[in-house]
């Protein structure tokens, strides 16, 4: 009884952010993406950018980490392959619906299928994301039917482990590419984003394998215990990498004397980067070092939610980064730094997509086994 009170009541909160974000929605096709948005010719992208980063990131992450046992025979993490395939469906969808209300209309995206532009990476990148889509609902249905080790089941799994790869570098390609913006030019973002995508898929499976376990059987099953140590483990190397590699960057771009990189020191200072770099990840990074904590239910799932907050603000600030300094035909040291804060439509559609996702999710915990093994490890 109280399960189902707090199913049914989990069920409400999503249902209402839904609902919210459907009026908001209807609401941008209507008055349009620029008079709800905090956009102009001069920062043209907006928090729901930043949360399409976000979701497709996490499903790549998430995707990685199923690929350990699919692809490269880590067969102790078989019962988690299925879970987070159907969490990479989810946050794929969620950050579909992001990318479409930052286009501001459904329509665009009939533009982009029937007028593709093979020069440019945001078209390879909508192609490969859409294929991820199409080969991780396939693979999940064979997995869902108990095919996990068929010759089609394997050629899926190497399809989408190559499809999410080659998604993954166009995504940084979008970025890496432009030069006028040197914040995101360069090879620095593509590996920044592999680092911080598996974060955010260990982070992702550990959250939501956890939760399930306490809010269902209130602990993490006896057989599964040393599995998810063993994740904690990988995750705290993960954390301390992405965490070297954010402060190696910081301080290239302080010791960059060009006028287009002015707004470091801005972006340094500011609060979404504070929290990210502290709470996001020196926080969880302290706890996972304390093997006790690390060990820990509480610990595991404290580590992984900051995380994932913190990633998600890192999300934010890059993107804003590369776009509060103006491109000028001349740009000076003390160039002005452009302002941006999200409306309160862009957090409304933000939490909406959120919400799809966990409604998705809990769907699929409630009706599609998604704890299931091979017949032969079960």
């Amino acid at each position: 009884m109280k399960e189902n009170k707090l199913y049914y009541g989990w069920l409400s909160v999503l249902g209402v952010f839904i609902v919210i974000g459907l009026v908001a929605i209807i609401r941008i096709f209507v008055e349009g993406h620029g008079a709800l948005f905090h956009t102009d010719d001069r920062v043209p992208w907006t928090l729901l950018l930043a949360a399409y980063v976000f979701f497709v990131l996490t499903s790549t992450g998430v995707t990685l980490v199923a690929s350990l046992p699919q692809v490269f025979g880590m067969k102790q993490f078989e019962p988690i392959a299925k879970r987070s395939i159907f969490i990479a469906i989810a946050a794929l969808i969620a950050g579909f619906i992001s990318m479409v209300m930052e286009l501001g209309s459904p329509f665009k995206m009939v533009y982009y299928m029937i007028s593709p532009n093979l020069a440019s990476p945001i078209w390879w990148m909508g192609l490969f994301y859409g294929l991820l889509l199409v080969f991780l609902l396939v693979k999940f249905y064979k997995m869902h039917i108990g095919d996990w080790h068929s010759k089609f089941s394997k050629f899926l799994a190497v399809g989408t482990f190559i499809i999410e790869i080659a998604a993954l570098s166009t995504l940084g390609l979008v970025f890496g590419l432009i030069e006028a913006r040197p914040t995101f030019f360069g090879e620095y973002i593509q590996v920044y984003f592999l680092f911080t995508a598996f974060l955010s898929g260990l982070a992702a499976i550990m959250l939501f394998s956890l939760v399930y376990f306490k809010v269902t059987i209130g602990k993490i099953p006896e057989e599964q215990e040393s599995l998810f140590n063993n994740i904690a483990k990988i995750f705290t190397a993960v954390i301390a990498i992405t965490f070297v590699f954010t402060i190696w960057r910081a301080t290239v771009g302080l010791y960059a004397n060009r006028a287009e990189f002015s707004n470091i020191q801005f972006v340094l200072n500011s609060l979404p980067y504070q929290l990210e770099i502290f709470v996001g990840l020196m926080l969880p990074l302290g706890l996972m070092l304390v093997v006790k904590i690390r060990n820990s239910f509480t610990g595991k799932v404290l580590a992984s939610t900051l995380v994932i907050l913190g990633l998600a603000l890192g999300r934010m600030h890059l993107l804003m980064a590369g776009q509060i300094v103006p491109i000028m035909p001349k740009l000076t040291i003390d160039q002005e730094i452009l302002f941006y804060f999200p409306t309160i439509w862009e957090w409304v559609v933000s939490l909406f997509s959120f919400a799809v996702m966990f409604l998705i999710y809990t769907l699929g915990e409630k009706y599609l086994k998604l704890g299931d093994v091979p017949k032969k490890v079960a």
